[in-house]
């Protein structure tokens, strides 16, 4: 596959010159110029039955800057995908990996623990990030 002719250049649009040096064809910056601040990344964990609070807390995540880490699948969750799709012990396990692979990459964590809600699999990923010294986050705060 052919790399875009804007790939790598200040402005992440085709057709618009780079905000930093106004070059349209190629910007020479190194990296640590073009990006004066990285994002926060963040990683979403909750239970998946809560999809609607996934999808809000991308949104406001996303909104304020942030690079938002998420489940891709939603078993547990009525008309989305993912309802009635079930998935063997081997893949949950990976599927649990892999999310504490996106807690390593990200900054920190906000837990979607909604109606106090947080069940073994969140629980256990609350205690990897803590292990990982993540900065954890709660959607609410205990009663």
């Amino acid at each position: 596959m052919m790399p875009m002719k804007w790939q790598g250049k200040h402005s992440m649009h085709p057709n618009a010159p780079c905000a930093a040096c106004g070059d349209i064809e190629g910007c020479h910056l190194p990296s640590q110029v073009r990006y004066a601040t990285k994002p926060k990344i963040v990683c979403l964990c909750g239970s998946t039955r809560f999809y609607d609070a996934f999808q809000e807390a991308n949104y406001r995540e996303t909104m304020a800057g942030k690079i938002v880490l998420s489940v891709g699948f939603y078993p547990h969750s009525a008309n989305v995908h993912g309802e009635g799709v079930g998935a063997t012990e081997a893949e949950k396990e990976k599927l649990d990996i892999l999310h504490c692979q996106k807690i390593d990459m990200a900054d920190e964590v906000l837990v979607l623990n909604v109606g106090g809600y947080i069940g073994e699999s969140t629980f256990r990923e609350v205690q990897y990030a803590h292990g990982q010294h993540k900065l954890v986050r709660f959607l609410e705060t205990a009663k």
